[in-house]
């Protein structure tokens, strides 16, 4: 019997492994051809970044050569956090049938992305310390140290949201030392460092607000997220689960709350599609 729990244990790791390997080549992949263009548009004084600054020349490849890469890994992170959230949220009840992929398999990638997540987001934030621009790991890591007046804001919502991954990314892999409660208690604010970064990203990303066509592309994105968030909402709050009468009622007060708020963000979202006002959060 124990042989057999072995064996199949081994085999689960080796499939582990092998779909952690390939979410990790998928990103090297994606990374390095999105950083070549990113690096030969600069360096040819043609980047949105270019653009935006032009007094600081950064088409000098010697002095501002991180930037390529803190542009590229936040925008891997940020792609690979909404597929996390994603699948987070079509696994977070019974599923999506039509999904030609198990459940386990789902949650086993869920975790691996947002390890990935958090290395992506270590990336962009050691290479923002090098971007010869008046920054440094103090400002890359300690909040309410921004190189620029107004900027601490903006990178405060970075850095939160990395030190919010730091601590909620790992709680899976010590859910034997936490109840299943206190786990899913912190596993809900995971949701939280994708709005943090999203955010973030939609304030300074100088080549999401450079293309037109980005910035709205990124609004219709959260619409499936939003719905998703409601059907979890729905589904878990007339589920048969153990309360007290007040507790009950307010549980379901609060969830139907929230399904008003999720239903509130998509009309907003297409207001802000529709009056052409998607850059309104950028600041470049």
């Amino acid at each position: 019997m124990m042989d057999a729990k072995k064996i199949k244990r081994k085999k689960i790791d080796e499939r582990t492994f092998w779909s952690g390997m390939i979410v990790v080549w998928l990103s090297i992949l994606m990374f390095t051809p999105l950083f070549i263009f990113i690096f030969i548009r600069q360096s040819q004084g043609l980047s949105p970044a270019e653009f935006a600054m032009p007094d600081m020349n950064m088409a000098q490849m010697g002095v501002y050569w991180s930037y390529p890469i803190l542009q590229a890994s936040g925008i891997i992170a940020l792609f690979w956090s909404y597929l996390s959230v994603l699948l987070g949220l079509m696994t977070s009840s019974k599923g999506i049938k039509w999904l030609p992929i198990k459940k386990a398999k789902i949650n086993s990638l869920h975790r691996q992305i947002s390890l990935l997540v958090i290395g992506m987001i270590l990336v962009h934030a050691v290479a923002t310390s090098f971007n010869n621009m008046g920054d440094s790991f103090i400002t890359s890591f300690i909040p309410w140290q921004a190189p620029w007046e107004g900027g601490n804001f903006s990178y405060n919502l970075g850095i939160f949201g990395f030190y919010l991954a730091i601590l909620l990314g790992p709680t899976f892999y010590l859910r034997s030392k936490l109840s299943t409660k206190a786990w899913l208690f912190a596993h809900r604010f995971t949701l939280l460092i994708y709005i943090l970064s999203l955010w973030h990203t939609l304030v300074l990303g100088t080549n999401i607000s450079y293309y037109s066509w980005v910035e709205p592309f990124i609004w219709i994105l959260q619409i499936p997220l939003l719905l998703l968030l409601i059907r979890r909402l729905l589904k878990s709050s007339i589920s048969k689960k153990k309360y007290t009468k007040n507790g009950y009622f307010w549980n379901r007060i609060i969830r139907y709350g929230m399904v008003g708020l999720c239903g509130g963000a998509i009309i907003i979202v297409f207001i802000i599609i529709l009056t052409g006002n998607t850059g309104f959060l950028s600041m470049t």
